[in-house]
């Protein structure tokens, strides 16, 4: 059986303020809301190739799933033109920086900010860029 594609899903607090940081300061469009009209349950944005979920944490414990904890059993790695002026204008915008940009062993450069529900959000960019 093949499988066709793979779609991160973060549980959020906020699903509109979850939507909002990613949509606004990381340019992600939206593909899908519902409910379609009122709070969001759950909201799909794609970010260049990639498309991501925002589930709320009361809508997945309605569907009898265990009440998603606040933590990092995962990170989000998004690419960039240069993580040096994309943490700057996140912090600017509020957004709490984990890690300033720094040379990365791999040969890229890379800066950590936490989106409004605390997950890490990776933002990567070419060595120099």
């Amino acid at each position: 059986m093949p499988f066709m594609s793979v779609m991160p899903n973060l549980y959020a607090a906020d699903v509109e303020r979850a939507a909002a940081f990613y949509r606004d300061l990381l340019g992600g469009t939206q593909t899908f809301r519902t409910p379609a009209d009122g709070p969001a349950e759950h909201v799909e944005l794609r970010i260049g190739d990639v498309v991501i979920a925002l589930s709320s944490c009361d809508a997945v414990q309605r569907q009898g799933l265990p009440a998603p904890e606040h933590g990092h059993p995962m990170e989000l790695v998004v690419e960039c033109d240069s993580a040096d002026r994309a943490v700057a204008a996140l912090r600017a915008a509020g957004t709490p920086v984990l890690a300033e940009a720094y040379s990365h062993p791999a040969g890229h450069r890379r800066a950590y900010v936490a989106d409004p529900d605390g997950n890490w959000v990776a933002l990567v960019s070419k060595e120099g860029a």
